[in-house]
């Protein structure tokens, strides 16, 4: 999985009238637990926009900026106002290298698949696979060959080759991509 940066600092700030007046600043609360504590922090919601447009999943591995001080940490939840398209709070979970994570990863569909020259076209069934695995092996997608598909096949979890020490809670019957007749 890719890391990526954010700049966040100390908050003091707590309430609903606070955080909407940090809201309102262009400022997004979040909080960071794990390790013992729960430490408060705010971010630029221009820079969380750019760290969630560059990832594949909201399941993102992020090296926090706080206040100098780096931590390692996992965006666990996303609170959003769908109405005016922006994040209204995150959670980070700090995490280790070997700290083992359930998340999610994009699933990347490779090759072209027999049957579209037959008239079929490709229909990816799963976007996201959840995953479970130390974060050091967090892949950043899984990616899946469809090469050998015909027309009415599947793709299954069975057919899909997951990293070394990755486990998915689906079994290998789910199908995952499929060629059918439009």
């Amino acid at each position: 999985m890719t890391k990526h940066t954010l700049k966040v600092s100390k908050r003091e700030a707590v309430g609903t009238g606070k955080l909407n007046a940090l809201r309102a600043q262009g400022l997004v609360p979040g909080v960071i637990y794990g390790n013992g504590e729960n430490i408060n922090v705010q971010a630029s919601a221009s820079d969380i926009r750019v760290l969630l447009n560059e990832a594949d999943t909201d399941s993102v591995l992020v090296n926090l900026d706080l206040d100098g001080k780096a931590v390692l940490a996992i965006v666990k939840d996303i609170q959003r106002n769908w109405l005016k398209d922006g994040v209204t709070h995150l959670d980070f979970q700090a995490v280790t290298p070997d700290t083992v994570v359930k998340t999610a990863v994009a699933v990347k569909l490779n090759g072209t698949p027999a049957g579209v020259a037959m008239g079929g076209q490709v229909n990816q069934i799963v976007h996201e696979l959840p995953i479970k695995c130390a974060v050091k092996d967090i892949p950043a997608c899984v990616v899946a060959d469809i090469s050998g598909l015909s027309l009415d096949e599947s793709l299954r979890m069975a057919q899909v080759e997951l990293p070394a020490n990755v486990t998915t809670p689906y079994n290998s019957t789910v199908v995952l991509a499929s060629v059918v007749k439009p």
